[in-house]
């Protein structure tokens, strides 16, 4: 009789067990993901705000190419046979 208590209480036991192991996966699974939910709400807020140093740096950026841009645009000065090719064939087509 003694021995099926015995085995009664390690069956008991082991259903107890397994209900403790379940709730702690089942926990774990809740702060990760709540864990997950937190860094993205962090990292979105940051990503929303506007930090000085970043709007400096994109400015000079800007300015970089706009300058890069502006030198491109340039041309070199026409020799002197080139600009009275030039003047010929506006006044060809302007008359």
């Amino acid at each position: 009789m003694f021995r099926v208590f015995i085995i009664a209480a390690w069956a008991v036991l082991l259903v107890i067990l397994l209900y403790l192991w379940a709730d702690v996966r089942e926990i774990s699974g809740i702060v990760k993901e709540s864990k997950r939910e937190l860094l993205r709400s962090n990292l979105s807020v940051r990503a929303a705000e506007s930090y000085p140093n970043f709007q400096e740096e994109r400015d000079a950026e800007e300015g970089q190419k706009a300058e890069a841009a502006e030198e491109k645009s340039e041309k070199p000065p026409l020799s002197a046979s080139e600009e009275r090719v030039l003047d010929e064939v506006l006044t060809e087509f302007l008359g």
